[in-house]
């Protein structure tokens, strides 16, 4: 472990540490439970380390007694939503909320984490580690330990995501740096990695996938990389199904890897592949065959890809693929109205942008205008990027196929959920976090625009991305600063 630490460019490492560092302070710039759903994944953790259960579904779920409190004497309720509200800030109202921390407060409740409760346990199994052995017993406490291993967790996944680009782009160093501080830098991924929210262990594990996919398409598919791709799938899907979108694109990569291969080496390809199906389904059927039989609780459940449980309904097929084609692409003429907007814009870009806390406040308007535009030069300097390597990306259409499978897999799967929710009349689905799985991609977007400037200009046009996404952060920070405690 140690030796192939030390391969890793000194870049690489610089990139993971600034990562962790960046999580470290959105996590003491945000108050609890000020993440989207983070009291509800916050009441998982507990009650599993607690009990050694998994929460169930119940007819009205309440948090335990501690966290209740918790919300009363730190205004949950009345901060979300209302911008003009803050938190204790007095001496005053902090010492209610210690004296709150002192009593004995029931950390167990009815074991029902409401829109948390259908979520697969490995995250919230990670995150029962540092909230036993935080020294203090105070649940801001051990919150504190809780948001620092999620931030672990975005260092790991840019220190993926720089591996990644270097297997990808292998000929242009500096656009791996480019690409991974354009990632960490990304204000709705430094905002939620520091948060107490599952999606930090769905973007590490998906980003190590991405990994394997670049390295099995460049180097093989061996026996050790077919273990470890199917081991990850396993473990994506285990931390949040909204996984499941990006397993047709590692199908369709075990395909043509397998249909590639020369008639040597088809059927030792055809053994690995078989491999890397084995290695992720057997993880998933256990859990299954645990939850049914000893938890009483099922994976599918209607809502859980999501995270929500709710009545289900039944929509028409035509219906889901117009909503799913208007939540992403410009409406066709033969389709009826789903958006008074234009979602790719006003919902997905801006809220890549930047929509911070419980989707309640963000950046001013002309920031998310000028952002349009600058997001539209950097898609046209990568799409030149690509041009450049017009040799290059006939050789690797196999592996660049795969890759958009997985962009429309995913896309599809958060039009069927969105469009579920629509119909039974829940809560949209429409949040820019849920497409982070794909931020290798993303990462790798921002090397190609860069790459487009050429080895005279490249660098500089790269450092130039990497100080506008520093100051978008940084911009990020000050709002948040301001939205509770100015």
């Amino acid at each position: 472990m140690r030796a192939r630490w030390r391969s890793i460019p000194r870049a690489g490492r610089a990139c993971a540490l600034i990562a962790l560092l960046n999580g470290v302070a959105w996590s003491l710039l945000i108050p609890p439970f000020q993440v989207p759903d983070e009291i509800t994944h916050v009441y998982y953790v507990s009650y599993l380390a607690q009990t050694a259960k998994l929460p169930k579904v119940s007819k009205a779920p309440d948090l335990s007694q501690e966290e209740n409190r918790l919300f009363d004497v730190t205004y949950f309720w009345n901060v979300i939503g209302q911008r003009r509200n803050r938190g204790p800030l007095t001496d005053v109202e902090n010492g209610r909320l210690r004296a709150v921390e002192r009593s004995r407060l029931d950390r167990v409740g009815q074991g029902d984490a409401s829109v948390a409760t259908g979520n697969p346990p490995l995250y919230y199994t990670l995150e029962a580690v540092p909230y036993w052995i935080s020294p203090s017993h105070d649940l801001l406490d051990r919150m504190v330990l809780m948001r620092l291993l999620s931030a672990l967790m975005s260092a790991g996944t840019v220190l993926a995501v720089y591996l990644f680009l270097r297997t990808l782009l292998p000929g242009t160093p500096w656009a791996w740096t480019v690409g991974a501080l354009a990632l960490v830098f990304q204000p709705t991924f430094g905002f939620m990695s520091g948060g107490i929210n599952n999606d930090s262990l769905l973007w590490l594990t998906s980003a190590i996938v991405f990994l394997l996919l670049a390295r099995t398409f460049r180097y093989g598919l061996s026996r050790g990389r077919a273990i470890a791709l199917g081991l990850m799938c396993a473990a994506a899907v285990l931390s949040k199904l909204i996984f499941l979108g990006i397993l047709p694109g590692v199908g369709l990569a075990l395909v043509l890897l397998v249909l590639r291969a020369g008639s040597e080496r088809r059927g030792e390809v055809l053994r690995n592949a078989g491999i890397a199906v084995a290695c992720g389904a057997v993880p998933v059927a256990v859990y299954l065959g645990l939850a049914h039989f000893v938890w009483d609780r099922s994976l599918f459940n209607s809502g859980q890809i999501s995270g929500t449980v709710g009545t289900s309904a039944h929509g028409t097929v035509g219906g889901a693929l117009s909503f799913t084609w208007q939540l992403f692409l410009p409406r066709l003429p033969s389709m009826n109205h789903w958006f008074g907007v234009f979602p790719l814009h006003q919902i997905w870009f801006n809220g890549f942008i930047g929509r911070f806390g419980w989707v309640d406040y963000g950046y001013p308007g002309w920031v998310y205008t000028v952002a349009w535009d600058l997001g539209i030069v950097v898609v046209v300097l990568a799409a030149i990027g690509l041009a450049r390597s017009a040799g290059a990306l006939r050789r690797r259409w196999a592996e660049l196929a795969c890759y958009a499978a997985a962009v429309v897999g995913e896309m599809f799967l958060i039009g069927l959920v969105d469009y579920q929710s629509h119909i039974t009349s829940q809560a949209p689905y429409e949040q820019a976090r849920y497409l982070l799985p794909l931020a290798p991609l993303y990462a790798a977007v921002v090397a190609l625009a860069a790459r487009a400037g050429g080895r005279r200009f490249g660098p500089a046009l790269g450092a130039a991305l990497v100080m506008i996404a520093l100051a978008h952060s940084v911009f990020g920070q000050l709002i948040t600063l301001t939205r509770y405690y100015g």
